[in-house]
């Protein structure tokens, strides 16, 4: 659903929100806000959809989404000692420092002042998400920290060279082509949450066309419409992107066989998870395991 803190700001004489948490604000919603968002993900490991962009994160990664950019944060709770045998469950941290911020509350004049130029640029192409690496990434997450304890009449300031910073920076990358420009109304939230959540958490097994359909309420004919025109693809082309996404992970932090990867990952046979493979990194999976850091996906990864 659409959250907006503007009347928490006002409640706590604040124009910003910090919070350091276990857990994400939103939890598992599809959701967009006015307020720029920077998240820094000091522990934990999840996924980010990011518009039609999926995207793996871990600890240490840190990210700027613009305001109205709808996204979705869902951090994994767990992973297993054996993957194969889903055997030995080890408990995942999740610790995150949130930084939300309505640039507008400083008001159209300030920010367009020639000073500010840079850091007005920054916010606007905020909404392609931005993933902040390196010195940059460190100088900001200081800041970021030094905000959470700050006396208020020190914020701002903080901001100003958080911003700037960031703006300035040369160790940054967008997340996203340019976003589309219409905003999801609510119904689209809770479908695409709907969608999105029931997939990341059964994308292993075989999923029917019909079983995803049903939980939006949808006959599947409907449903592939829809899908296609609020995320410009396909639905198996989405749930393609997710498996190869988990076969990328399990090829860089495991030394299963090919063989292994592709039915753990939720494919029917070896030559289909071949193709979509190859077509989606460039790469076969060999080739990969071998060098995975400059292949050619569709997905991205954060780390």
């Amino acid at each position: 659903m659409e959250t907006h803190f503007y009347s928490f700001f006002k409640q706590q004489k604040k124009s910003l929100s910090i919070t350091e948490a276990n857990r994400y604000h939103a939890l598992n919603d599809f959701h967009y806000h006015v307020e720029t968002e920077l998240i820094y993900i000091i522990e934990g490991e999840g996924t980010l959809l990011l518009g039609d962009k999926l995207i793996r994160v871990s600890r240490d990664t840190l990210i700027l989404i613009g305001k109205n950019t709808p996204h979705m944060f869902k951090f994994d709770t767990f992973t297993y000692q054996d993957d194969l045998m889903q055997r030995g469950k080890i408990p995942l941290q999740v610790q995150l420092l949130t930084l939300h911020f309505d640039p507008h509350i400083w008001g159209d004049a300030f920010m367009k002042l020639p000073e500010n130029e840079t850091m007005s640029n920054l916010f606007t192409e905020a909404a392609k998400g931005l993933h902040i690496e390196g010195g940059e990434k460190k100088s900001v997450s200081e800041l970021m920290s030094k905000l959470l304890s700050a006396p208020v009449y020190e914020h701002f300031s903080i901001l100003m060279n958080l911003f700037n910073t960031i703006a300035l920076g040369k160790e940054h990358q967008f997340l996203t082509e340019t976003p589309d420009a219409d905003t999801l109304n609510k119904t689209d939230e809770k479908r695409l949450s709907k969608i999105y959540i029931y997939t990341l958490n059964n994308f292993t097994r075989a999923i029917k066309l019909k079983d995803v359909a049903d939980i939006v309420y949808m006959c599947p004919n409907a449903f592939c419409r829809y899908f296609k025109l609020r995320t410009n693809k396909s639905y198996f082309e989405f749930l393609i992107e997710i498996r190869i996404d988990y076969a990328c992970r399990l090829l860089r932090e495991k030394d299963y066989s090919t063989a292994v990867i592709c039915y753990n990952s939720g494919f029917g046979n070896l030559s289909n998870f071949n193709r979509h493979f190859k077509a989606l990194t460039g790469k076969t999976p060999l080739e990969y395991r071998k060098n995975p850091g400059s292949s050619r996906a569709s997905f991205s990864y954060a780390q």
